[in-house]
């Protein structure tokens, strides 16, 4: 028996809707901030290629609610390389995870930049993730979205190499999935 209304309907609805008000670029929610921001001097390592394609790139961030403040500036640095599609989220207790994922189609110019901001306000990276579980066009940063188990533990002289400023796209990739253990494709928490 029907009761006139349908609820998958509703439900696609709400879906849709709820998807289109989280994939605006405009300022809603945005953080004011007290203090003048200056525009970040770029090294000629940090900029990329092409900021055109840097454009298709998500950043989610995963911060501590102490580092509120920090969002304009960490902001003005990815726009400084042609990203605006950041999506940031503040924990309401605690530290966000020290981790990092950079998906296989970030510049290493963009993936250094991540890496500099994720150690500069998330306090470290202690580990980082696998490339195949994330798109592409995907940096995250503190995310708490897996299990511990599938984080890699990286030192700091490794993460250090990948911050190398003389390393290409190609290389730093192959540093990155040689780490986890994805060059061999056997991460290494499977083992």
């Amino acid at each position: 028996m029907k009761t006139g209304i349908n609820t998958s309907w509703f439900f696609r609805l709400f879906i849709f809707i709820l998807y289109t008000i989280l994939s605006t670029d405009g300022n809603l929610g945005a953080i004011e901030s007290t203090n003048p921001i200056q525009a970040p001097t770029l090294s000629p390592a940090q900029k990329s290629d092409s900021t055109e394609t840097n454009a298709k790139i998500l950043v989610e961030l995963f911060l501590a609610k102490e580092r509120k403040g920090d969002l304009e500036a960490i902001k003005k640095e990815f726009e400084a390389v042609g990203i605006t599609r950041i999506r940031p989220q503040f924990f309401r207790l605690g530290h966000p995870p020290e981790n990092i994922a950079i998906g296989k189609d970030i510049p290493a110019d963009v993936a250094r930049l991540a890496i500099r901001l994720a150690v500069t306000y998330n306090g470290n990276i202690k580990t980082i993730l696998p490339e195949f579980r994330y798109f592409p066009d995907h940096i995250v940063i503190g995310t708490s979205a897996f299990d511990e188990k599938s984080e890699i533990p990286i030192q700091p002289e490794d993460l250090k190499r990948l911050s190398d400023p003389s390393l290409t796209t190609a290389q730093f990739h192959e540093l990155y999935r040689h780490l986890t253990g994805e060059d061999v494709r056997n991460p290494t928490y499977l083992k």
